[in-house]
């Protein structure tokens, strides 16, 4: 989610909803509970240009930075001034969130910017860096936020896809000129090739390197890294690859596949979305696919 930052100062909102009298600054307000909450539970922190309030802990510091299209994996909490809880992940349950570095702001970005991997903080933001005049859930308009961040891991692409090789057990797996990993999980020699007009059918569950918050089908909140599945045609309407327009990787895929067989591939971003992604699949995302072609 995107959250445009100290744009919604309404007027409206000050009355109804946080009670502060005409003429009533909330960014000095928020400045003035900030420092309180500061020296109430004595604590030392830094003030960043942007009025983010700082205190970090280092001491697990792996140094390593983080670069346009890394996967960054860390834990939160997110409380407001007086304890109520906000949100959160979930170490217990192994639950924490991913995001592609560089591609959008959120109001993780900044704390996320002054953190290496292992390390953790402390993080006092004001509403203009949070969630401004907007009432959102439990959050009332114009408040502070409290936020508990560890930066777990820092992931190049060639590191997210020895992750999904050790996740799913892709022992040896081809590698192409292209730069795809191809694993037969079910072979068949005596099945036809895959060819440009061979009439299929193709079954296939998409993950993303990490898990991710979402809505299944019947409306429930699930946490995995599948993105899409499906199937490829139907028994009465065949699929045939070259009336079909795929991403590289997938095509290249099917290409070195037999009816009755099943493999497990891994796609590099530039053979998939790119560095612009498509709906749920972040830019510089590197993709696998479990797929299974059948006759139809």
């Amino acid at each position: 989610m995107k959250y445009s930052f100290g744009i919604l100062f309404l007027f409206a909102a000050f009355l109804s909803s946080c009670n502060l009298e005409s003429g009533d600054d909330p960014i000095a307000k928020n400045e003035l509970d900030i420092q309180n909450f500061i020296k109430q539970r004595n604590l030392t922190m830094q003030k960043s240009a942007e009025g983010l309030y700082y205190q970090l802990n280092t001491s697990g510091s792996t140094g390593k930075l983080k670069n346009l299209g890394d996967l960054v994996t860390f834990h939160y909490k997110l409380t407001l001034l007086d304890g109520t809880l906000v949100d959160s992940t979930s170490r217990s349950r192994n639950i924490n969130r991913s995001t592609v570095w560089g591609l959008s702001e959120t109001v993780f970005t900044l704390p996320l910017s002054l953190l290496k991997e292992g390390e953790s903080g402390l993080f006092l933001l004001p509403s203009a860096l949070a969630f401004g005049g907007s009432s959102i859930n439990n959050i009332p308009p114009y408040s502070v936020i409290i936020m508990e961040l560890a930066l777990d891991a820092v992931r190049n692409e060639s590191e997210q896809i020895d992750l999904i090789q050790k996740t799913y057990g892709i022992v040896n797996p081809e590698k192409t000129s292209t730069g795809l990993l191809f694993k037969k999980i079910v072979d068949n020699p005596s099945g036809a090739l895959v060819s440009a007009d061979t009439p299929v059918l193709v079954n296939y569950t998409g993950r993303l390197a990490f898990s991710y918050l979402k809505k299944d089908a019947t409306g429930a909140f699930v946490y995995n890294p599948i993105f899409d599945s499906g199937t490829l045609g139907t028994p009465t309407i065949p699929f045939i690859l070259s009336q079909r327009s795929l991403i590289p990787g997938f095509t290249e895929a099917l290409k070195k596949m037999r009816v009755g067989e099943k493999a497990a591939v891994i796609i590099p971003y530039s053979l998939g979305y790119g560095t612009a992604g498509l709906n749920a699949i972040p830019g510089y995302s590197p993709l696998y696919f479990e797929i299974t072609v059948i006759a139809p």
